[in-house]
């Protein structure tokens, strides 16, 4: 089988989080997100990898984090990636 890029939540080293919120820029490899949810903004670490994106959530990882960040509403989140 050909070398592919399976990440496994449970047995990964590096902590997860799991969010529902937006984003509030375009997620990009080697910049940092920034997520909203409730009443905060927060900003990760360099985003390492965009391992799925999905009309209701997006799964990426950072230098320090996975994170799951499903969306409030997919009907009005739209999102980028570059």
């Amino acid at each position: 089988m050909a070398n592919q890029n399976i990440i496994d939540l449970t047995n990964a080293r590096k902590k997860t989080q799991i969010l529902t919120g937006t984003l509030s820029l375009p997620l990009r490899v080697g910049e940092r997100a920034w997520i909203t949810y409730g009443n905060q903004t927060i900003t990760t670490s360099l985003v390492r990898y965009i391992w799925e994106v999905a009309p209701d959530s997006i799964l990426f990882e950072t230098c320090n984090t996975i994170y799951r960040l499903n969306y409030l509403s997919a009907a009005k989140t739209e999102v980028m990636c570059a």
